[in-house]
């Protein structure tokens, strides 16, 4: 059977995106990684099928390019929104979707650009040689002289199946400063490798560095892939208004034998 479905990015994160009908059902594992391989598949770092809701405009199921089911994807649900109202799943420009962590909000501004909300946040803690926050997904931040030095794909795995290995693993990031901005990698869990920007690792970054460096929202920061800016309240013990913003990329359209 063929099917439809759309490529997009987001700052060069990219994805499959689908239209589900009828009951939500798991996709196979094998088929998620076929269609995500790059040289014998689409090709993405993610696959996300979008449901009928009767609590929200959408409901919305992120797999990672290992087939497996995700956690929380930011750049990932930006794409959707842009994908589901390019499927009349709502009207305007704000909608409310239902993600591995619970209801969110979003929104599209004249230029084209998403915003998501998230769910509150806890103060980043010390751990591992580094800092740890949860954004909808784990991640463990470092920050270093050049991120344009880290060896991504030798430190990333150590510590991922490493010391996070009894947590089921754990996004890792970089960071780095110059002339008063800040650059950001990340190895990302689930696609086994760096990506060109990560959305819930961002997130973590800009809380990071309000705690650490005082910095105030909106953050701004330089994945590989493009710009993102992160807006935030903080509060005693976290940090409530979180907002994840930046663009959302139509690519093309596509049949592919699901």
């Amino acid at each position: 059977m063929a099917k439809r479905f759309s490529k997009y990015h987001g700052t060069g994160n990219d994805f499959i995106l689908l239209m589900g009908s009828g009951e939500r059902e798991s996709l196979d594992v094998g088929l998620v990684q076929h269609a995500c391989t790059r040289h014998t598949g689409i090709g993405a770092d993610g696959l996300m099928v979008l449901w009928p809701s009767e609590q929200s405009d959408f409901h919305l199921d992120y797999y990672n390019a290992d087939g497996q089911l995700g956690s929380l994807c930011g750049n990932g649900s930006r794409c959707a929104v842009h994908f589901a109202r390019a499927h009349e799943l709502f009207e305007g420009t704000t909608c409310r979707f239902e993600a591995a962590d619970g209801l969110h909000e979003a929104h599209i501004d004249p230029n084209g650009w998403v915003t998501v909300h998230f769910a509150d946040a806890t103060l980043a803690v010390e751990q591992h040689g580094g800092w740890f926050v949860h954004t909808g997904s784990p991640h463990h931040i470092l920050e270093v002289d050049k991120v344009e030095d880290v060896s991504v794909l030798v430190d990333g795995p150590a510590l991922r199946y490493g010391v996070y290995a009894a947590q089921n693993g754990s996004n890792i990031n970089w960071l780095s400063q110059k002339d008063n901005a800040w650059s950001i990698r990340t190895y990302e869990r689930g696609v086994e490798a760096e990506t060109l920007s990560c959305g819930t690792g961002a997130v973590a970054a800009a809380l990071y560095l309000h705690q650490t460096h005082s910095l105030s929202s909106p953050v701004r920061l330089q994945a590989r892939g493009g710009i993102l800016e992160v807006g935030f309240s903080a509060q005693e013990g976290g940090f409530t208004g979180i907002t994840l913003k930046g663009p959302a990329t139509h690519v093309y359209d596509g049949i592919w034998p699901w």
